[in-house]
């Protein structure tokens, strides 16, 4: 009688520990079988490069296969969209440039997204502007083009693309130098490409583009300002900010330029915190990895680590500011 009490118990705990709630076990059981990355930009672009090297890599560390897929369109509006309407299960992340894009479309579309929608996990490559005059001008800093951009109001010309995050910088820098958008005459370009020949042939004078991709023009181009956190080795120039403070001017909130990176659904992380870190660990093991930066490196891929919180800090300060600027782009 009394064995048959302790099996009925036993049965009973068994079912009991067999169906305790399943969310519970959802939580903690990720990864899924499969996860896929989505791009809201065309294949083949630096977005779509960066996507397809991280998941060949992460799905070696987290032991599940990672597909790609491109959504591109409404400068990768449809690609947002098409993300958030995907399980927030954890199965599907947006690999792209989450920044400015993301940002822009919220402005510029109807958006029925909003940045709480996105955990962000990681800005892996970031491409900041670079103020830089053309090798044959007198400017050798930023003070002494801003003092000749006074001196003679719109005869320095400065070539940007419009609606670019350096065209923003452009008129941030003009502001904390006391100066308004006409001291200088803008230029405007389609392409950054275009933009880069103008000054690097003498059509102008100075640019504000990404840097990375300035230096294939670095032997025609005079740095002067990089607006970033940090130096860069690549250049011989101080960050805005500094260039400002030594010039007993105050600093700016320097706008980032093209952050290509790792978003996850908001919801991912609120109702699979162990997953979500899971995530956030993985991909910070494999930006540890030399080997696998190495081969970023070699294919012009950045490895930046940041983490979700100062990733998080950039793209919602940058909104601001893009915010501000939308009625001048």
């Amino acid at each position: 009688m009394q064995r048959r009490h302790f099996t009925t118990a036993a049965l009973g705990l068994t079912l009991a520990t067999a169906l305790t709630p399943l969310a519970a076990t959802a939580q903690t059981d990720w990864p899924p079988q499969k996860l896929t990355f989505v791009v809201a930009l065309g294949p083949g672009g630096s977005a779509d490069r960066t996507a397809r090297a991280l998941a060949q890599r992460m799905q070696e560390e987290l032991g599940v296969p990672i597909s790609v897929i491109n959504q591109e369109g409404g400068g990768g509006h449809v690609g947002h969209t098409y993300f958030t309407q995907m399980p927030s299960d954890g199965s599907y992340f947006l690999a792209t440039s989450i920044h400015p894009y993301i940002a822009n479309a919220m402005l510029r579309f109807d958006a029925d997204y909003t940045l709480e929608d996105f955990a962000f996990i990681n800005g892996q490559w970031n491409d900041y502007d670079l103020f830089a005059v053309n090798a044959e001008t007198p400017y050798t800093t930023l003070a002494e083009f801003m003092a000749a951009a006074k001196e003679n109001p719109g005869a320095l010309r400065v070539s940007v693309v419009p609606g670019s995050t350096g065209a923003i910088n452009l008129e941030l820098a003009l502001e904390a130098y006391g100066l308004d958008p006409s001291a200088v005459s803008v230029v405007t370009y389609e392409s950054g490409g275009a933009a880069r020949t103008a000054v690097a042939g003498g059509q102008v004078d100075m640019t504000v583009l990404a840097a990375d991709g300035t230096l294939s023009i670095a032997e025609y181009i005079r740095p002067l300002a990089l607006a970033a956190d940090n130096a860069s080795k690549d250049w011989d120039a101080p960050t805005l900010n500094a260039a400002l403070e030594q010039d007993g001017h105050e600093a700016v909130p320097v706008l980032a330029g093209s952050m290509r990176g790792l978003a996850a659904h908001a919801a991912f992380k609120e109702e699979n915190p162990d997953g979500f870190q899971k995530m956030v660990d993985a991909y910070q093991a494999v930006l540890e990895d030399p080997e696998f930066v190495a081969s970023l490196e070699a294919q012009d891929i950045g490895a930046e680590w940041l983490g979700p919180e100062r990733t998080s800090e950039i793209i919602t300060s940058n909104f601001d500011i893009l915010k501000r600027y939308e009625g001048d782009e």
